[in-house]
């Protein structure tokens, strides 16, 4: 019998090379998988520069402004012009010089320049087209005669959570050209808020893979080195959070941005929140998922129809619909003046309709209006506006207010839910602000947004009145 000493020498000999010394490395190893990937994936990652011309208003309210409008003041005293450069990344997509990257990585920008990794040289860039509501932008560069390295594409749907996540870009602009390695976390993440823009249509994949400021419009590759999605945020307060936009939804939209500069949707006109049964207080006839029918825009093409709040869309041009962020993808991919079969449950009882979607054209007010939505982390709604949700609300809590306005949802992690605000509580005042009605409480959040002020607000739950601090702050994912 061997001795346990002798078992370990003969394990260790195994290891060497015939012929080697004994303890001398192994150098015929084989490379790990990232080391190939690296190879084919790095010249077709590109480092965006971007100048922002702006003046001594845009730069901030801190010693950056005030030393900008002492040394460079102008007639009104007011500053001048000021380039205020930013980086991201991006990556060749086509050999002509299609390169993508994130729409906020080029928002704003008077002059884009692109620059390959361990090159001095730099490429003027045009832009091609940008989609805010994904937050991806094509740009075009000419490549004067050379060969450009381009990604392939892969196919994000036959992702499954685990699976190898490499990101590579240029993290804080300097360190160029950076691979990290980790596994996709989850997918079909959405209503998340980045960089103070929240994207309308979200399906991230969420992976761990090293994400940092700069790394913005870099790509996300499987071990085959192929595009499964683009990098666009990482979580502040997390650490192994970060989502890329999915290859396929990626696909689509460089489609339209490279054929119209834009991208061409359906828009129909409803709000709608996911259907949450609670078991054993399931509504008889109910559907038990779906897009409940919340309220319907006026002038749409869904106020000339059968629609009505409360209606549970359940098909839409023949897709099953799970919930309401599955229906306003549907709705965005349909023709826009074709008709479409919608099949909703009302009473219980199954309805078909034809409905005929329009162009979606976003306009600056329905792009702020989004974006303050969730102002303080909750949204609410008129307590005389038919919003089935106040209804449920005031029913299910026995409220009797009928001035102010309600919260209908509190996002968690936020001031409002810090504060310990819940939905179904009534706002009476902000600030010393009187809160009337929405239209009031528009006005008070459009003073006060900027402010980062502790607000002292009355809030009424039930019969009782008390006052709550809620302290705002810049929330959200930022890259």
């Amino acid at each position: 019998m061997f001795g346990p000493g002798l078992i370990v020498l003969l394990v260790f000999l195994t290891t060497l090379q015939p012929g080697s010394a004994q303890g001398e490395v192994n150098d015929n190893l084989p490379d790990s998988p990232f080391v190939a990937v690296s190879k084919a994936v790095r010249p077709a990652v590109v480092n965006i520069r971007i100048i922002r011309s702006t003046t001594s208003a845009g730069i901030g309210t801190g010693s950056l402004q005030e030393m900008y409008r002492r040394f460079f003041p102008d007639e009104e005293g007011k500053g001048g012009r000021f380039e205020s450069p930013s980086t991201g990344s991006g990556f060749v997509v086509d050999p002509d010089g299609d390169i993508l990257t994130n729409h906020h990585v080029i928002d704003g920008a008077d002059a884009i320049f692109i620059r390959f990794s361990g090159e001095k040289r730099e490429y003027r860039a045009e832009l091609v087209g940008t989609d805010p509501n994904t937050d991806l932008a094509l740009l075009r560069i000419d490549p004067a005669g050379r060969k450009l390295p381009v990604l392939e594409f892969g196919d994000s749907d036959q992702v499954e959570v685990g699976s190898w996540a490499i990101a590579i870009g240029n993290p804080f602009g300097n360190l160029e050209s950076t691979l990290t390695v980790g596994v996709v976390s989850a997918k079909g993440r959405g209503d998340l808020k980045i960089g103070g823009l929240t994207p309308r249509y979200q399906d991230f994949i969420q992976t761990d893979a090293s994400i940092n400021f700069g790394n913005s419009g870099g790509p996300l590759v499987n071990v085959q080195g192929r595009l499964i999605g683009v990098n666009t945020a990482i979580n502040q307060r997390g650490q192994g959070i970060g989502f890329a936009v999915p290859s396929n939804l990626v696909t689509n939209i460089y489609r339209q941005l490279r054929e119209h500069g834009r991208v061409i949707r359906g828009y129909l006109g409803i709000t709608t929140e996911d259907v949450v049964q609670v078991v054993g207080e399931e509504v008889p006839g109910e559907p038990a998922s779906g897009a409940r029918v919340v309220s319907i825009v006026d002038g749409s093409p869904a106020a000339g129809g059968n629609l009505q709040p409360g209606d549970v869309v359940v098909e839409f041009g023949g897709q099953k619909v799970e919930s309401r962020r599955q229906l306003l993808f549907l709705i965005a991919g349909s023709a826009p003046g074709q008709d479409v079969e919608i099949i909703i449950v009302r009473d219980g009882k199954r309805n078909e309709y034809q409905v005929r979607p329009v162009e979606w054209i976003q306009e600056e007010s329905e792009a702020a209006a989004a974006q303050a939505a969730f102002w303080l982390g909750m949204e609410v709604a008129s307590i005389n506006g038919g919003d089935p949700r106040v209804s449920r609300l005031s029913e299910a809590l026995g409220v009797t207010a009928t001035t102010g306005v309600m919260v209908v949802v509190v996002q968690d992690g936020q001031p409002a839910a810090e504060a310990g605000i819940r939905p179904g509580d009534v706002v009476v005042s902000i600030a010393g602000h009187e809160i009337i009605d929405l239209e009031s409480y528009d006005q008070v959040r459009t003073l006060l947004a900027p402010s980062r002020d502790l607000l002292s607000v009355l809030v009424k739950t039930g019969n009782m009145e008390n006052y709550v601090s809620i302290q705002p702050r810049h929330g959200g994912l930022e890259n």
